[in-house]
């Protein structure tokens, strides 16, 4: 017989695993608030610390177990890893991933007064946050499947320029555990919660930045099969058929590559990038494209590389890409890891990291000079570093190549977080991939155009150069932040100031 611990763990481990259905791409958010209902009601008053930590751990396993599956795809599809090996090493990944929050919701049973849990309904929400945050640059960080992303098309989605993802998803916890509240005590007051939902759709008429030109822009999705892409014989071709696309969309102001695009390094590739940057500039036009950068042998980094952004023609600027993919861009322990098993050998795994605070890509359009943001592949789930780099840019560009994880949810997911990120930002955001999605998507966070998967084309439409900051660009998580203090500080006070009354005995 099923003993009452395993029930407790298997209904978490369910509630874990439904949670990704409310994100990209099928948005089923009503199904992620019955997730965090379940979860909220089993850690509502956990008996300990241990027993907080467990149950938290089953959940986020559900969850990261159901929502990154795709890293399978890459280890096995693609990295050689066999089948078995690849299920086991994508459970492990979900494991160690469930430690943050189990870790977080730990501390989260500390806060005790009598044997009772302190204020839950207000600390869920604050862990939650504390939770998502600690994940977003632990160990370089996977701001991956966040609660907020999944209410990009609902009345919530007002919020997200205002208090970004990161606040949504303090939001939705705060709604169900208000509910739980109401529910336990007949408390009406703690419905008034439910009053930010009207509030995110006020908000949603507000225009926090403003439009001041449009531009032409095109994408370039080249389709190269991921398993000949790295192949010698492919270089040519691969830089023939990008080159050819080009050619059709010289009347654009901004043509867009994917994240290494060609797999020649930038010096390798400099002969074509003058050619091209010289008739880009002939018709008023700038390119950018993703390429591998190699520092020269003059240099005292000499042979290392980057993963980079190069603008050419009417567009300046070299950028080197910041968040790197552990394990898929850079090794940890390389010398202890490499070789044992094929997906640590994989072709251009083991890239420097970029610095902070690099120059945004110049582009002259119109007799006007614009800057435009660059973010490669992985780098636009940060929701802060996105954010950051967006205040002074007027269009935000990113390049990919999602190849890598086939037609699972992995691609799906990364353009729901770069739609969210445009949403936060108030810019229009440009995509460019190898296979798909390669897509422009508004200020709004919806896509205007978008080129079908696995397929060889480009994409033109009219993009809005934008300016002015929303209040997430300008304040960042700072209110979050104060949100938290506040509740753990009162949470502290009650524990403080409320102590039980010592018995006294009789005279």
């Amino acid at each position: 017989m099923i003993s009452h611990r395993w029930i407790s763990r298997l209904l978490l481990l369910a509630a874990g695993a439904i949670f990704p259905l409310a994100l990209a791409p099928l948005y089923w958010w009503p199904l992620g608030l019955v997730s965090l209902a379940l979860f909220t009601h089993m850690l509502w008053q956990p008996d300990s610390c241990r027993q907080a930590f467990g149950r938290s751990w089953w959940y986020a396993f559900g969850q990261f177990g159901s929502g990154v599956s795709w890293v399978y795809v890459s280890m096995h599809d693609f990295g050689g890893t066999s089948a078995p090996l690849a299920i086991l090493l994508a459970a492990a990944f979900a494991a160690v991933l469930a430690l943050v929050p189990a870790g977080c919701f730990a501390l989260y049973a500390l806060f005790h007064r009598n044997g009772r849990q302190v204020i839950p309904w207000l600390l869920l929400p604050t862990f939650w946050f504390i939770s998502e945050w600690v994940r977003s640059w632990l160990f370089t960080g996977f701001p991956w499947l966040f609660a907020g992303d999944a209410h990009l098309f609902t009345w919530l989605a007002g919020w997200a320029p205002v208090i970004g993802s990161y606040g949504i998803s303090v939001i939705l916890v705060l709604t169900v555990s208000s509910l739980i509240q109401t529910l336990r005590t007949t408390r009406l007051r703690y419905l008034l919660v439910l009053l930010l939902w009207p509030t995110g759709y006020w908000l949603q008429q507000q225009q926090w930045t403003t439009a001041i030109d449009t531009l032409t822009v095109s994408s370039v999705q080249g389709n190269i099969n991921q398993n000949l892409k790295w192949k010698p014989e492919m270089v040519s071709p691969t830089i023939n058929l990008y080159i050819k696309e080009t050619r059709k969309l010289w009347d654009s102001d901004l043509i867009v590559w994917p994240e290494t695009a060609v797999t020649l390094v930038y010096d390798q590739f400099l002969p074509y990038l003058d050619e091209l940057s010289h008739n880009a500039q002939l018709h008023n036009s700038g390119l950018i494209t993703g390429i591998a950068y190699r520092y020269p042998p003059n240099h005292p980094l000499a042979g290392e590389y980057h993963n980079s952004v190069v603008a050419a023609g009417m567009a300046d600027g070299l950028y080197h890409k910041q968040q790197l993919v552990p394990f898929g861009e850079f090794i940890p322990f390389e010398s202890q890891l490499r070789g044992l098993i094929p997906f640590l050998d994989l072709e251009m795994s083991s890239f420097l990291h970029g610095a902070a605070e690099q120059p945004l890509i110049r582009f002259e359009a119109h007799d006007q000079l614009y800057l435009i943001a660059p973010y490669i592949c992985y780098e636009i789930a940060y929701p802060q570093l996105v954010g950051e780099m967006a205040k002074n840019a007027n269009l935000l560009v990113t390049v990919s190549n999602d190849a890598w994880f086939g037609d699972s949810l992995g691609p799906k997911q990364h353009m729901g977080l770069a739609q969210m990120r445009a949403l936060e930002t108030g810019r229009y955001l440009l995509r460019s991939t190898n296979t798909g999605i390669t897509a422009l998507v508004n200020h709004h966070g919806r896509i205007v155009k978008q080129l079908q998967t696995s397929t060889l084309g480009s994409l033109t439409a009219k993009a809005e150069l934008r300016t002015g900051e929303t209040p997430y660009t300008h304040w960042g998580l700072i209110p979050l932040y104060a949100f938290c203090l506040i509740s753990l500080i009162y949470a502290a006070g009650l524990i403080i100031t409320v102590r039980p009354t010592p018995a006294t005995s009789k005279p």
